[in-house]
């Protein structure tokens, strides 16, 4: 079986064991924006301030956008790692694993929870755009645009970013263990950048969250709130991409040695002997 045959082979059982759970949740997604479209609507009817504009506009929108983004990220992440460590559980992956090599079952994984994923942000920022700018239910700040756009691009790069640690992350723990345990120094390492670029939307643009942006585990919620509110220049922008995008292809090399030392190990694996166990299998 070829690498892309068993990538989209897994890709494929993916989407039928969740495609009642994707479809829930997307339907939510698409409630949760028709709600606050029509809140926006009534409380735009009959109002005589001209709402939010310039700087406060940009703030708000970017606040909203990392928002969103720390949550997207969190919630694919998790149903990587839960899936992961369900197959462990019941022993399903020593089947599978039978036809194809681990990086490519985790590969598949990630690939397909990653799409759904998208779609559910597609589908949140796509109706907030399209009730603002197609059918004019309200009038959007004019920074809007540029933050759906944002939200969508770091999105992709975000989970890239993250999503092969947590499939690592839920291969590692033990059979009975809380899968929140293992996701932990991945989330923290998540919540750094989310806080201060909170702390910082209404205060304006700082060496720490410059620095934030610029480092690629923390990019993804730091640089869109710079380039929302106008702070971030091109070259920034490019070189912060850059940088994510060669971090993606390092820890997928990484993540998928880890995951292929610990996923058919029984009980919870530490990092080191993941690897050295990845090392033994050639």
């Amino acid at each position: 079986m070829t690498v892309w045959s068993s990538i989209r082979l897994v890709m494929a059982r993916e989407f039928a064991a969740r495609k009642r759970a994707f479809t829930i949740v997307t339907l939510s997604f698409a409630g949760l924006a028709a709600a606050g479209i029509i809140v926006a609507r009534v409380l735009s009817e009959g109002s005589t301030s001209e709402g939010l504009t310039g700087d406060d506009a940009d703030q708000v929108i970017g606040f909203l956008s990392v928002i969103l983004l720390f949550i997207g990220i969190i919630m694919t992440g998790q149903v990587i790692m839960e899936g992961v460590a369900e197959e462990k559980r019941s022993r399903v992956v020593e089947v599978v694993l039978g036809t194809m090599l681990p990086r490519h079952l985790l590969a598949g994984k990630v690939a397909a929870i990653g799409l759904m994923g998208l779609v559910e942000i597609l589908v949140l920022v796509g109706s907030v755009a399209a009730a603002g700018q197609v059918i004019d239910l309200f009038e959007l700040p004019a920074g809007t645009m540029l933050g759906l756009a944002s939200v969508v691009v770091w999105f992709v790069l975000g989970f890239a970013v993250y999503a092969a640690l947590y499939g690592a992350a839920g291969a590692m723990v033990a059979p009975h263990e809380n899968v929140a345990n293992g996701a932990l120094p991945i989330n923290l390492t998540l919540a750094v950048p989310y806080m201060v670029a909170v702390t910082s939307a209404g205060t304006g643009d700082n060496a720490v969250l410059q620095g934030l942006s610029l480092f690629p585990l923390t990019a993804p919620l730091s640089m869109p709130l710079r380039m929302i509110a106008g702070y971030a220049a091109v070259w920034e922008v490019a070189v912060s991409i850059s940088l994510v995008v060669v971090t993606v292809y390092l820890l997928i090399r990484l993540a998928g040695r880890l995951y292929a030392g610990a996923v058919m190990r029984g009980g919870k694996v530490k990092w080191r002997d993941a690897w050295r166990a990845a090392g033994d299998m050639g």
